[in-house]
């Protein structure tokens, strides 16, 4: 190699350099702005999910707890029925009942 081929490689060399920094400086933009998007939408998308599943919770609730007071009210017309029917059993029932209870309650 003479002196003059060398030269001019030296020259390119920064220049090349420096094309090759601001590359990886944008590069380095781009990834960052594609990561920021990234974990916007991943958070809308994940907002949205949690949101329908709190929905879904809650419609399931709605119905569970329509279910258990269906079910309750069943349970007192037929209760009041059977007292109605044996009044003296049923007291007998309750006072055993409550007799069982405070027994347990005193221990």
């Amino acid at each position: 190699m003479n002196g003059t081929m060398k030269a001019n490689s030296d020259a390119e060399a920064p220049a090349d350099f420096d094309a090759v920094v601001a590359d990886l400086a944008a590069l380095r933009h781009d990834f960052a702005g594609l990561m920021s998007q990234m974990k916007s939408d991943a958070f809308k998308g994940a907002n949205d999910a949690a949101e329908n599943v709190l929905g879904e919770i809650g419609d399931r609730a709605n119905r569970l707890y329509d279910s258990v007071a269906a079910q309750g009210q069943r349970s007192a017309k037929a209760i009041g029925r059977q007292v109605e029917e044996q009044p003296v059993m049923s007291l007998l029932l309750a006072f055993g009942v409550g007799f069982i209870a405070s027994r347990m309650l005193i221990r």
